[in-house]
């Protein structure tokens, strides 16, 4: 994540959660409510860019316990905050690029409306390191924007790396310029293909999602996963 970016999400912390309100989003985030707790059930959930804690507070009520890395005290200090978030949440400040130094002990892993902001020159990176949390078999989600005709943002400029980028403004009138990038079905396939198996992609109104099973042997013999 660029400097300007990490100022950005800081600043923006106290505003963040009002996108969840945006009517064009609440068919997806119906689909969503349902199906990131529902996957993570039971399971010891890594979520990388946990932000606000918005999805974390959610995943809390159903996972055996879950690990949310974001790089900002200021969101962080608010998801801690929520009133409804589980103890069995571990709430960490830690770099998404920032690879395990242990062995893997996650089994689930989440990843939020935050591909998008990956540098396209970095995305290896970020997929390595999300992965090196990871057991194999873990099942994973990602989801993020797609491009549609109804998202009113344009680009300000397209760099060397093919990243994108958008300006925002926050209610006080501050501008920041940060990374937005759009992904179809074929590029996220091809970015997956040596993490994980069982590649779904979905097209939803305004958010694509991913699922897929991380490479190797199944973390639950018994559920029949292989």
């Amino acid at each position: 994540m660029t400097d300007e970016m990490v100022r950005y999400y800081a600043r923006r912390a106290q505003e963040y959660d009002r996108v969840y309100t945006m009517p064009r989003w609440q068919p997806d985030l119906a689909i969503l409510h349902e199906r990131i707790p529902a996957l993570c059930a039971g399971r010891r959930v890594l979520e990388v860019a946990c932000g606000t804690g918005y999805w974390t507070e959610r995943v809390g009520r159903t996972a055996a316990s879950v690990e949310a890395c974001d790089t900002n005290d200021e969101t962080l200090a608010i998801a801690r905050a929520r009133p409804g978030m589980s103890a069995r949440v571990r709430l960490v400040r830690r770099d998404a690029y920032a690879s395990s130094a242990e062995p893997p002990g996650c089994d689930a892993g989440l990843a939020a409306l935050w591909l998008s902001h990956v540098d396209r020159a970095r995305m290896a990176e970020f997929l390595d390191a999300f992965h090196s949390y990871l057991l194999p078999g873990s099942p994973v989600l990602m989801f993020d924007e797609r491009e549609t005709p109804v998202r009113p943002v344009p680009a300000s400029r397209v760099d060397e790396a093919g990243n994108r980028y958008e300006m925002r403004r926050l209610a006080d009138g501050e501008r920041f310029e940060i990374i937005k990038n759009f992904f179809d079905e074929g590029e996220m396939r091809g970015l997956l293909a040596r993490y994980g198996r069982n590649v779904k992609f979905e097209a939803l109104e305004a958010f694509w999602v991913v699922t897929y099973t991380t490479s190797g042997g199944s973390v639950r013999q018994s559920d029949g996963e292989g």
